[in-house]
């Protein structure tokens, strides 16, 4: 145990300077017909309900948010971008706002939207001018839409506009008056900030470091570029520093080793003037997306670290975080350690996982011409935990219980197959399901609990009659597709295969970043129809290590049995029963190429029709063998 170094006086000088800014502005934004979403206005309330309850908000500066002009959000993204997002609240977008959302990857508008995005920009920009002016010495805004995903003409990842970035951009190119000329960004989220990355990648006078889930390039954004070979290029070669984790369960002691043995010494040869951080807080013990397991000390151990740069000014903007408990006590502990008080950090097993070292060394080789301060050798004969084990790794069982008005959202990683019908009638037919390991070999997915690495299956009855359920698919007669192409069922996926341009590669054919393989494609090409979220009461379990389609990732189940503590996120898709069957055919690689003309030849019957429809509308499951390859 070490006491946190916070000397009294200067404790005292900063406790009264902490800026903190909330507007309840932001909450504004929200799901356009109230469905759940993991990104939703509770998580700003929850962190001030926590702050205010502990007497924190009381010592801060407490600031209102401010809307961004143009100009600055000009800085990073297309005038086309800014218009749009400027006005997809408005009443001329009132019949075409959903479907204009569904064009983007995990992205949702409301009326609200537009002036929540403008705000969290100009929030970001207002607390990052008063620190740099030195009227706070520090500050949290805490803003949504998050921002580190926003790209220069397109918003992903529930973020619209890049709210660092613009603040960046800001304070080195419209305020030389402030001195503000190198910027630190650290994004912690345990997402890749694509969008903050690109915008800086030339950029010498920004150094951003990045440390995030990877899964060798199937974690969401799944793009190849948040490897740790991207180091920027030009005059921006080696200011970029992706640190890129293999798998999950990664806690306080694998980023403490990224912060000792990469962050700090670049940070200390950078010298930069001010430090924005990405603070996203996914990757906590809990999170329903991140999987990994940083506590609200560990946060607070990293930020610690960082006071003794850019003179302790540090700007902390709101990203990512899901799990409203972990949220907010994380968050809570970063306030704390801005305002000086001392406590204790306990150092739970602090070994990194092997993985963990290897990246490290991976990123030091990598970037050691260009910062000669990483040519240094290593440790030598530490003690490693080992990669956890699959069960381990996908098990959604590391929550935090939460209290009376926060919600607890479990800690599932990566991928899953679903299916969800009403009540507990899943648990007897899943449990009645054998899949052994050669069948997994041959990439089988059952109908009712396996499927290839991403995608997620989810069969429900939903109240119009629409039903789902998974497998893979081909072709079929005109007359048997012609029913079925009447019938709507909801696709749901897990993990990177959210990510839209995935998931249409199933419906138009084609491959997007991380698939191996190219998919063919339904034979009704259309977009889905509708997309929404849900949450599935089952634990994600991992069953093999690589598919022919996805590569290194393996194939997810679910947890046979119904739990209603254990809740993992599902995004999805609107499509006809025709399309679904298509997509079961892919999965199962049940799809032919005929070798003769080139053409694809599908089967000649659904593995879901409009029988099994009816069966599961009344007994509400269905039992369907593996299918063997």
């Amino acid at each position: 145990m070490a006491a946190a170094p916070a000397p009294a006086a200067a404790a005292a000088s900063r406790a009264a300077r902490v800026g903190l800014l909330y507007d309840e502005r932001m909450c504004a934004h929200a799901t356009p017909d109230g469905e759940e979403h993991p990104e939703n206005p509770e998580r700003l309330r929850a962190i001030w309900r926590k702050l205010n309850a502990e007497g924190v908000a009381s010592r801060c500066v407490v600031l209102k948010a401010k809307e961004a002009e143009d100009k600055y959000i000009a800085s990073v993204h297309s005038n086309n971008h800014i218009k749009l997002m400027k006005e997809i609240s408005s009443k001329k977008y009132d019949s075409s706002r959903n479907k204009i959302a569904r064009k983007y990857n995990s992205i949702y508008f409301n009326k609200g939207s537009s002036e929540s995005a403008v705000l969290a920009a100009g929030s970001v920009i207002e607390v990052a001018e008063k620190v740099a002016a030195g009227e706070l010495c520090s500050a949290i805004a805490l803003v949504r839409p998050p921002g580190h995903h926003a790209e220069h003409d397109e918003a992903m990842g529930f973020c619209l506009f890049n709210n660092v970035a613009v603040a960046a951009n800001y304070l080195l190119n419209d305020r030389p008056d402030l001195g503000i000329k190198k910027i630190l960004i650290v994004d912690w989220d345990v997402h890749h900030g694509n969008g903050t990355q690109k915008m800086f990648y030339n950029d010498p006078r920004v150094l951003f470091f990045s440390v995030h889930r990877f899964d060798y390039g199937s974690f969401y954004p799944a793009e190849g570029d948040a490897s740790h070979c991207f180091i920027g290029e030009e005059a921006g070669k080696g200011y970029n520093i992706n640190v890129p984790w293999e798998h999950g369960k990664c806690g306080d002691a694998d980023y403490v080793a990224a912060w000792d043995h990469i962050l700090l010494p670049v940070a200390e040869a950078f010298d930069p003037d001010i430090i924005l951080v990405s603070a996203g807080f996914d990757a906590a013990l809990g999170d329903p997306l991140g999987g990994c397991c940083i506590t609200p000390n560990g946060y607070a151990l990293l930020l610690t670290k960082l006071l003794g740069f850019a003179k302790g000014r540090i700007v902390m903007a709101l990203e990512g975080g899901y799990n409203l408990r972990s949220i907010a006590n994380s968050v809570f502990a970063c306030a704390k350690v801005l305002l000086g008080d001392k406590f204790t950090f306990s150092s739970p097993e602090m070994q990194p996982f092997e993985s963990t070292w290897r990246i490290i060394q991976a990123v030091r080789n990598e970037l050691k011409t260009c910062w000669p301060v990483l040519s240094s050798k290593l440790p030598e004969n530490l003690s490693l935990r080992v990669k956890p084990l699959p069960s381990e790794l996908y098990a959604s069982s590391d929550s935090e219980p939460d209290g009376e008005d926060v919600d607890e959202l479990s800690g599932a990683v990566s991928s899953v197959n679903v299916i969800q019908f009403a009540d507990d009638a899943i648990s007897d037919h899943l449990s009645k399901m054998k899949l052994d390991e050669e069948n997994l070999a041959v990439k089988t997915a059952s109908s009712c609990s396996t499927v290839e690495h991403h995608p997620t299956d989810l069969v429900e009855v939903d109240k119009d009659g629409s039903v789902v359920l998974s497998k893979r698919i081909s072709d079929f007669s005109l007359a048997w597709r012609s029913d079925l192409s009447r019938t709507h069922v909801w696709y749901a996926s897990f993990g990177s295969n959210m990510w839209k341009p995935r998931f249409l590669c199933y419906i138009q054919g084609g491959k997007a970043d991380g698939m191996s393989i190219p998919c063919c494609g339904s034979r009704d090409t259309s977009p889905p129809r509708g997309t929404m979220w849900k949450t599935v009461p089952h634990r994600l379990l991992f069953g093999r290590s690589s598919t022919p389609c996805w590569g290194t990732g393996g194939v997810a189940f679910l947890n046979p049995e119904i739990n209603y503590n254990e809740k993992s996120y599902v995004c999805m898709y609107k499509i006809t029963l025709e399309q679904f069957n298509d997509i079961l055919f892919q999965e199962n690689r049940l799809v032919l190429e005929d070798g003769k003309n080139g053409n694809v030849v599908y089967p000649d019957s659904p593995l879901i029709g409009l029988s099994e429809v009816e069966f599961m509308s009344t007994n509400k499951a269905i039992h369907l063998e593996p299918i063997k390859v």
